[in-house]
C-alpha cells in the first residue's frame, strides 16, 4: 500500500523501495516496524555488528513515523501517578532520557546528512492561566533537574512575537526542540539503515510470533527466524500480540496543509518560524513548512476511526481559524490522518514479553523524538545493557 496522499509524501525527497520477503530465513535480530523505533533500533543493532533484518508491513514510514506533524519535542510525557509511584532515581533517570532524546534525532540527521528540513525551537503556549502555572512548573522543575537547552517563559504581552494570535496568554520557549519534514527523516533513516546492512522488507506482514530460545517470525510469505525479535508497531500492532494490543488506544490525529503563505503572512503570523503545541487535552499543533504552508493538526478522536479528507478539512481548518482568524480565506491542499497508540497514562511503553522479545509503543502523540531514545534502550537491552 503506497503512503497516505499527504503533503508529506507529496514533497518526499527520494523514493525508496525495497523487496518483499519470499522465503525463510534466519538472523540475530528481526524487527517488526518501519517507523522510527524499528528503524533506529535496527541501525543501532547494526552498528553493534548484530545481523539485523526489518520487516515492514506496507512502506517504510507508512504509518505515524511518516504522517505525523512533525514536533521534534524533548522529553517524555509523564504523569503524577507515574511521579508518585517511582522512586526518585528512576524518575530522574527517565527524564533525562526524555530530555536527551531530540539531540539523538539531530545525532541521526547530521551523521548521515538526512535532508528534512529540521529547524530549531519549539514553543509551548497557554490558552489560560491555569495552563500558564503549569508552564511555569515545568520550567522551574526542568531547570532545576539540569535540562541543557535554554527555556524560557514568555507572558502574554511578549508571545505574539513568536506566535501572532489573541489565543494565548504566554508560553514556554524550548530550545532544544524544533521541527522536522517526518517523512524525509524516515527515509533517511531507511537509506541509512539498508546502507550500514540492515536487510529491508517491505509489504511482508508480521501474521505470528513463536516464542522460545529461537522465536520465530511468521509472515504472509515467509519466516523469520531469530535469536531476538523487536515488535516496534505502534498503533498497527493489529491481532499480532493481543496483550499489547489492549495496552494502548488508537486514537486519528489529523493534519491540514495550506498553500504556501506570502513571505509577509508567515512572518506575521509565525515570527520565529517554531513548532507550536497547546496545553489542551484534544491539543493544537501547528508549524510552518519549509515552503512556508501552514500545517495545523490535532487529535479528532479516540475510536481509531479514520475521518474523511473532507471533514478533516472542515474540522482542522475550524481549529486553524479559531486561533489565526486571518487564515479563513486561505485554501487547504493537503488533508490526512493517521493513529498514533496513546497508552493511558500517556507514558511510552518499553519492556519485554519474553526474554528475547522486546517491543515499544504507545508514545501517545509525542512520539518523534522519543521513539529515537526506546531505540536506544532496546538496542543497548539486546547487547546486555539492560539498566
Amino acid at each position: 500500500m503506497p503512503h497516505v496522499k499527504s503533503y508529506y509524501a507529496a514533497t518526499a525527497n527520494q523514493k525508496l523501495s525495497f523487496d518483499q520477503l519470499k522465503s525463510n530465513i534466519k538472523t540475530q535480530v528481526c524487527v517488526i516496524g518501519g517507523g522510527f523505533t524499528g528503524l533506529n533500533t535496527a541501525i543501532n543493532l547494526v552498528k553493534k555488528n548484530y545481523e539485523v533484518v526489518l520487516i515492514e508491513s506496507e512502506k517504510i514510514g507508512w504509518g505515524a513515523s511518516g504522517r505525523n506533524g512533525g514536533q521534534l519535542i524533548s522529553g517524555f510525557s509523564f504523569t503524577n501517578h507515574f511521579e508518585k509511584r517511582g522512586l526518585e532515581r528512576d524518575i530522574n533517570n527517565i527524564w533525562l532520557l526524555g530530555a536527551k532524546s531530540a539531540d539523538l534525532v539531530r545525532e541521526r540527521i547530521y551523521e548521515f546528512s538526512i535532508d528534512c528540513d529540521l529547524k530549531e525551537g519549539f514553543i509551548d503556549v497557554a490558552t489560560n492561566r491555569k495552563h500558564m502555572d503549569e508552564l511555569i512548573d515545568r520550567s522551574a522543575e526542568w531547570k532545576q533537574s539540569g535540562y541543557h537547552h535554554n527555556l524560557e517563559l514568555v507572558d502574554e504581552s511578549q508571545v505574539k512575537k513568536y506566535v501572532n494570535s489573541d489565543a494565548y496568554v504566554g508560553g514556554l520557549i524550548d530550545s532544544g526542540s524544533g521541527h522536522i519534514h517526518p517523512l524525509n527523516l524516515c527515509l533517511g533513516e531507511a537509506k541509512a539503515a539498508s546502507g550500514l546492512g540492515v536487510k529491508i522488507y517491505e509489504n511482508t506482514h508480521a501474521l505470528k510470533i513463536s516464542e522460545g530460545a529461537s522465536p520465530n517470525v511468521e509472515t504472509n510469505k515467509g519466516n523469520i527466524e531469530a535469536e531476538h525479535i523487536v515488535i516496534a508497531t505502534n498503533a498497527y500492532i493489529g491481532d499480532l500480540n493481543k496483550k499489547l494490543r489492549r495496552m494502548v488506544m488508537p486514537a486519528a490525529s489529523c493534519i491540514i496543509a495550506t498553500e504556501p503563505l506570502s513571505n509577509l503572512q508567515a512572518e506575521e503570523l509565525m515570527p520565529s518560524d517554531m513548532a507550536v503545541c497547546d496545553q489542551n487535552t484534544i491539543l493544537d499543533y501547528y508549524r510552518l513548512s519549509a515552503e512556508k504552508r501552514m500545517l495545523f493538526g490535532g487529535r479528532f478522536n479516540y475510536s481509531g476511526k479514520i475521518p474523511s479528507d473532507d471533514r478533516i478539512k472542515i474540522e482542522i481548518k475550524k481549529r486553524m481559524v479559531s486561533v489565526f482568524p486571518e487564515l479563513s480565506e486561505v485554501r487547504v491542499d493537503y488533508a490526512w490522518s493517521g493513529n498514533v497508540a496513546v497508552s493511558l497514562k500517556k507514558i511510552p511503553q518499553l519492556g519485554k514479553i519474553d526474554k528475547n522479545i522486546f517491543y515499544s509503543q504507545g508514545y501517545s502523540g509525542h512520539g518523534v523524538a522519543p521513539t529515537h531514545m526506546a531505540a536506544k534502550v532496546i538496542a543497548d537491552a539486546i547487547d546486555g545493557d539492560d539498566e
